[in-house]
């Protein structure tokens, strides 16, 4: 008896004909497309649909050959069935197979059945949904509605599951109108739709920009007495932070509160996430707070936003501690949190500790990528210890991990920083040997190493063997020669520059700052000019600070003439200085013992209503004090400066700091003035503010010969503070000690 006769015989055993079936797969038995046909016609009989799948699985993802046909053989077998036998059957081997497709991910084959069925009948609206889905989350949207149009046309009639994959879809290609459209039609046939469907759509207009439209829509079914659930709060919470409209996001947390709606830990997630991303750290922890006090468990979402926050502000310590926290409290910790911990420690330069989370990851079974390599790698560069960076690179490549150009650049920098160029270069050609051509990137690391290193020979060897010159290169090149105070051959090669290179330079605005600054205080005038008024014919000219730092750089050159020609350039080109901009021009002019210009500058920025802050009253003060103890003062400034009290008596309503305290004692002490400036130390000690040796120093000179014994207990209380004395503070002991003897000596 053949296969078949044997399989019709046992139509109504089906235990016992899987278990023939076994037996000849295990004997190895070859079946062609009639027994196989059999087959498929006795499992669609007994609805055997699982069994069914996999039966088209083997065929489909048989690539050598081994059954001496192929799915579409069986599926002409089908079509021929079809035209005399079973309808009922037919449909339920075509949803198997469509759902086999579906399942290795072959879309293109499953439409073509579609195809080559139009017109005989529709599959199951199961079917049809399945598919329809699985296109609209691999992201073909377009060809999911190109389908659903299909279908209809042979008859397709779709159910409230077919119409949400539909919204769904249209949503997230931003068709939110045709979405819209979609609710008119179920209304018009009846179709009331559900809170799946209701969700994707009002996740969709939140996806799309229209997140206060999205409120107001979510409201309707609430105040109807329509339950809503919680993943749609959350959508509205995401849109709203993804417009950056955080109040919004918290009057949804209020609204959910006041309609009972208890939000989940997605609902705090979203909202948390912004706040961290905007580096907004307490209300993120206030929230963090706010949610664990009601029973909502954090999650490893929520644990990475906090951490990724404290590391971006500094506090790597603190963001350890959480990570350690969350385990102990037995919160699931994914490697994105692991990775993030072990850049904490390794910023903490507690690279042991982080190895040891790479060993619990292990444990774990949780496999560590190249990020947690890199991470490491770069920690261990970053304590100069190359053995320990090139083990964890060699474990990498042992757990068949490829190093990308992350981990060979950290490398490359750890080399350099260690002065090892030699071993550098040679990893270089190793990078190239994997595959991996150096770029831009690369070449910047080198130099901007090599500069750093003051092997400015072997940088500018290097950047001269360079094919293809990066203006970044460029630009590392320029700064290494500014840092090591060669300024001349900075200018060099800029004047070298090749035009597009120039003019990228210029674009970038800091990429000649330092050039520029230091041509300044090399007082290299002409050049420092002439560089300027490249940037300013360059398309953007320079920033605001900028601006604010070329002045900086001409007052600590006493170019004041410089100064103010580019303070004058700021304001016509409509870039109004701010309190530092003129605190530094004031500073300046102070510096140079230009007194009635000081006093010009500052009456100017009264009148242009910028508030001085207490550094401005600070420099005022002390520069007026300077210039006055030089003598460079006459009836004229004598004048401006009785003008100018009335602006100067504000300052008493800010809040002094330390510095402002030292100038004020230093004053008063210069000015024979020792009783109010001991008056002004003891209120500085007050509130709260540790004098430093400079303050000490400033009391101790403004003490007369007869107040020696004075002088000597302040010097003495001086270094009980823990204040340490340096060689002023000592001599100005010993030159009011010294004036008692030349006193005696004249007496």
């Amino acid at each position: 008896m053949s296969v078949i006769e044997t399989l019709n015989y046992l139509k109504e055993q089906p235990n016992t004909a899987l278990n023939l079936l076994t037996r000849l797969k295990l004997c190895g038995f070859t079946h062609d497309v009639a027994t196989y046909m059999a087959i498929i016609r006795f499992m669609c009989y007994w609805g055997m649909i699982s069994r069914l799948k996999l039966l088209f699985l083997e065929v489909i993802v048989d690539k050598e050959g081994a059954f001496g046909f192929n799915v579409w053989d069986l599926f002409e077998g089908l079509l021929k069935e079809f035209n005399v036998g079973d309808q009922h059957l037919f449909v339920i081997a075509v949803d198997a197979l469509i759902k086999a497709f579906l399942k290795v991910r072959r879309l293109d084959e499953a439409f073509e059945v579609l195809v080559k069925i139009q017109g005989r009948f529709v599959p199951s609206v199961r079917t049809c949904n399945l598919f329809l889905n699985e296109l609209v989350e691999e992201g073909e949207v377009d060809i999911a509605m190109a389908v659903y149009e299909h279908l209809k046309t042979s008859g397709f009639c779709p159910n409230v599951c077919t119409y949400g994959i539909v919204v769904k879809g249209l949503c997230r290609k931003g068709r939110v109108n045709e979405a819209a459209d979609v609710f008119k039609k179920m209304e018009e046939i009846g179709v009331e739709s559900d809170a799946f469907m209701f969700g994707s759509y009002i996740d969709g207009l939140c996806s799309n920009g229209n997140t206060d439209l999205a409120f107001v829509l979510l409201k309707r079914p609430r105040d109807a007495g329509s339950p809503v659930d919680v993943f749609t709060y959350a959508s509205v919470i995401r849109g709203f932070v993804r417009e950056l409209k955080f109040d919004s996001a918290e009057n949804v947390f209020l609204d959910m509160k006041q309609s009972a709606i208890v939000p989940d830990a997605y609902c705090y997630g979203a909202l948390i996430q912004g706040y961290c991303k905007r580096n907004n750290l307490r209300k993120a922890l206030d929230l963090d707070d706010d949610m664990n006090s009601n029973g909502i468990q954090t999650n490893c979402v929520i644990l990475s936003s906090i951490m990724q926050c404290l590391c971006h502000l500094g506090k790597f310590s603190e963001a350890v501690v959480r990570f350690t926290k969350a385990k102990e409290s037995s919160v699931f910790l994914d490697e994105i949190s692991y990775t993030i911990a072990i850049d904490a420690l390794c910023r903490q330069r507690k690279i042991g500790e982080a190895v040891l989370l790479l060993d619990e990851m292990k444990l774990k079974k949780m496999n560590p990528d190249v990020t947690h390599y890199t991470t490491l790698i770069n920690g261990f560069c970053l304590l100069s210890d190359l053995k320990n960076a090139l083990k964890i690179f060699n474990e990498m490549n042992e757990n068949g991990l490829k190093p990308d150009m992350a981990i060979f650049h950290a490398l490359i920098g750890g080399f350099l920083k260690c002065g090892r160029y030699k071993e550098m270069m040679i990893l270089l050609d190793n990078m190239v040997v994997r595959g991996l051509k150096p770029t831009s990137t690369t070449h910047n690391i080198v130099i901007d190493g090599l500069c750093k290193g003051g092997k400015m020979k072997q940088a500018a060897s290097f950047f001269n063997k360079l094919e293809t010159k990066s203006l970044n290169s460029y630009v590392a090149m320029i700064n290494g020669y500014c840092d090591l105070d060669n300024v001349e051959k900075a200018y060099e090669l800029f004047v070298t520059l090749p035009e597009q290179e120039k003019t990228g330079l210029l674009l970038a605005k800091n990429g000649c700052f330092k050039l520029l600054t230091g041509l300044f205080e090399k007082r290299k005038t002409n050049e420092a000019i002439k560089l300027f008024k490249t940037i300013l014919g360059s398309e953007n000219g320079p920033s605001k600070i900028m601006y604010s730092k070329l002045i900086a750089a001409c007052c600590r050159a006493g170019d004041m003439i410089t100064a103010r020609e580019v303070f004058v350039t700021m304001i016509a080109r409509r870039i109004p200085p701010d309190v530092i901009s003129y605190t530094i021009m004031l500073h300046g002019y102070f510096k140079m013992n230009c007194l009635t210009k000081a006093y010009d500058i500052f009456r100017r920025m009264i009148h242009d209503g910028i508030q001085p802050d207490i550094i401005t009253y600070t420099v005022f003060l002390d520069g007026e004090s300077k210039v006055k103890r030089k003598g460079f003062i006459s009836s004229e400034n004598g004048s401006e400066e009785k003008g100018l009290q009335r602006y100067l008596t504000k300052m008493q309503k800010l809040t002094p700091d330390l510095i402002h305290y030292t100038v004020l004692i230093d004053h008063h002490c210069k000015s024979n003035n020792l009783q109010h400036a001991k008056f002004l130390f003891n209120e500085m000690i007050e509130r709260g503010l540790k004098p430093d040796t400079i303050a000490y120093t400033s009391l101790i000179r403004g003490h007369s010969p007869k107040e020696y014994v004075e002088a000597q207990v302040l010097y003495n209380n001086m270094l009980r503070a823990g204040v340490p004395q340096d060689s002023r503070s000592v001599r100005a002991l010993e030159r009011v000690k010294l004036t008692i003897r030349e006193n005696q000596y004249e007496g």
